[in-house]
């Protein structure tokens, strides 16, 4: 977990400035912390997800699988 301040918002981009001894930023889609302003305080977590990881890794082998199908027909 690192804690970080909103410093600024810039069209539709968040800048966050890490409280790391080597102060650092951070730049988020500001769509997905609509109630997250300037000034804010935030908690910035970033768990692996071996589960999903293996779910999407399915779903793309799918739509490539599919691709190629659609490529092959189309010569």
């Amino acid at each position: 977990m690192v804690l970080a301040t909103v410093d600024r918002i810039e069209d539709d981009v968040m800048v966050l400035v890490t409280h790391t001894e080597s102060v650092q930023e951070i730049l988020l889609p500001r769509i997905l912390f609509e109630n997250i302003y300037e000034g804010d305080v935030v908690r910035v977590v970033v768990e692996k997800d071996e589960d999903g990881k293996e779910e999407i890794e399915k779903q793309i082998g799918e739509m490539r699988k599919e691709i190629n199908v659609t490529s092959m027909r189309n010569i």
